[in-house]
């Protein structure tokens, strides 16, 4: 029985094999940029590939998705600014046989192609495999969203650093990260020159022109997913407390990976709001938001953030990654230094307390964390960036 199971999977991938070298070749031979990305559904790293993509609009992008995804939220979108292609149908085989094969269709594709000029990747292993194979005349770029402590990559980045020619950095941290690995692997210091730092964007419109008074009642979010690293039971725990001494103050969830969660969810009084793919349903939520809640083991600096912040969104956070690049505590967010749970949890407690009791800190907190959103996280000076990293030399 399991021999035949596994002959009906060798004979289905070889399908899909079959199926990628008739329908999908042409879509990354006549492309002038090759992108690698796990990923379309919900997720900041997802939404700032997906910015990436619409920046190089004039050019044909083709978008190669090497992971299942847990939903289709950013697929259509994706679609209208890029050719796509699914690799997991033939991956997740694991057979030799078929990603070697796999393997030499896309190379042969990549490095024999008239029209291409700048091959990327990002948060993808299989990327790193094909990157050593890749021709030299073509731009190699990569993006590294954010570094954890005893990050397991480590090794993978510092191995690559002689392939890639551009290694784009979101923040300073991320960029300090790389060189200590690249310093502790003894990697040459000439390979530093290749780290760039492009930070992400959101985009500033009439939506999130929002009255700072109208907010009506003391509202915080967590919106996410559902993760170790993201620390959702936290947000349960400090919600559960603070409604227990203000009960008038709402606490939401959104996200996803939460269905699973839903009977503790209820029980710390949160609402759950699902998982929220139409924008302006998202930005409905950011308007009635007093603070959004970040109580990550690591970040980069997260979409959601930045975008809650154009609508005068106080952020807490833990400080982590290039978080404490932009916010700055009591001025236009709220910063928790401590380490372990329990004190975590009494931090955020006490801040959301003081929010909740100093109204006119608050106040000023929200306005300038809308002020600092407008002026510095422009979705123009990333378009331009990344246009000029990928045009035609």
């Amino acid at each position: 029985m399991k021999l035949l199971k596994r002959i009906y999977k060798f004979l289905l991938g070889l399908f899909y094999l079959f199926k990628f070298r008739i329908l999908e070749v042409t879509k990354i031979k006549e492309a002038n940029v090759v992108l690698f990305i796990p990923y379309y559904h919900t997720g900041g790293a997802e939404k700032v590939h997906l910015d990436i993509i619409k920046a190089l609009k004039n050019q044909r992008c083709c978008v190669i998705f090497t992971h299942s995804s847990a939903t289709y939220n950013f697929y259509e979108d994706f679609k209208k600014y890029a050719e796509i292609i699914e690799l997991n149908d033939i991956i997740n085989k694991k057979s030799s046989f078929l990603k070697a094969a796999l393997k030499k269709y896309i190379l042969r594709s990549i490095n024999n192609s008239k029209t291409i000029h700048s091959v990327f990747g990002c948060n993808t292993n299989y990327f790193y495999e094909l990157l050593p194979e890749i021709k030299t005349n073509l731009k190699r770029i990569d993006l590294i969203h954010a570094l954890s402590k005893k990050d397991e990559r480590e090794s993978m980045f510092a191995k690559s650093s002689y392939y890639i020619d551009f290694r784009i950095c979101i923040n300073t941290k991320a960029k300090n990260d790389l060189i200590y690995i690249y310093n502790y692997y003894k990697i040459d210091p000439k390979f530093t020159d290749r780290l760039i730092i492009i930070e992400n964007g959101v985009v500033v419109s009439k939506a999130t022109k929002v009255n700072l008074d109208s907010k009506q009642n003391i509202k915080f979010g967590f919106i996410g997913r559902w993760s170790k690293e993201k620390r959702p039971e936290v947000f349960l725990e400090v919600a559960k407390h603070i409604k227990a001494k203000f009960p008038q103050v709402d606490f939401v969830m959104a996200g996803t990976g939460m269905k699973a969660n839903l009977k503790e969810i209820n029980i710390s009084g949160v609402q759950f709001l699902g998982e929220i793919t139409k924008k302006n349903v998202l930005e409905d939520l950011y308007k009635s938001l007093t603070g959004i809640i970040v109580p990550s083991v690591y970040e980069g600096f997260p979409m959601v953030i930045m975008e809650s912040m154009v609508f005068g969104v106080v952020p807490l956070s833990t400080d982590v990654g290039g978080i404490s690049q932009h916010i700055k505590h009591l001025e236009n967010g709220m910063l928790v230094l401590s380490i372990t749970h329990c004190q975590l949890v009494k931090d955020f407690i006490k801040h959301i307390t003081f929010l909740i009791e100093n109204k006119n800190e608050l106040k000023h907190m929200s306005n300038s964390s809308k002020a600092y959103a407008v002026t510095n996280f422009s979705i123009e000076k990333f378009n331009t960036s990344y246009q000029n990293l990928f045009k035609i030399a």
